[in-house]
């Protein structure tokens, strides 16, 4: 299985990096989710996830388990949602979603997510 996970060094794990990327980054919103990057020091792509305004935690799982998901599938969103040419430093990426969030497939978040991106990045992962 080791093959299809996401280390933890992909993701912000510490509250303070969740408050830099919140003080520091840039936002783009749609129905019902933000997102937020920002630079960071070390030579990768991070990923965050918060989910606010779920009272079921199978649904607040579930839409993290989908959002982990795209990240692995496609790794370099931070960047490429960021327009950086030139990976030198990498971003760190905190998706947030409310309860107005309605995502609950791969297909329809996919689609979400990729429609921030320039048409010739769809086809990259």
């Amino acid at each position: 299985m080791r093959l299809y996970s996401l280390p933890k060094k992909n993701l912000l794990t510490k509250g303070w990096q969740y408050q830099h990327v919140y003080r520091l980054g840039h936002r783009v919103r749609a129905n019902g989710f933000t997102l937020i990057y920002a630079p960071n020091a070390v030579s990768r792509d991070r990923l965050g996830i918060s989910v606010s305004g779920m009272k079921l935690a199978v649904k607040r799982n579930r839409i993290k388990r989908l959002v982990r998901e795209f990240y692995r599938l496609h790794p370099l969103f931070p960047s490429a949602i960021a327009g950086a040419k030139e990976i030198q430093n990498g971003f760190d990426l905190v998706v947030s979603t409310n309860n107005h969030f309605t995502c609950m497939d791969m297909r329809h978040l996919e689609a979400a997510f990729l429609s921030f991106l320039p048409a010739e990045c769809h086809g990259s992962r």
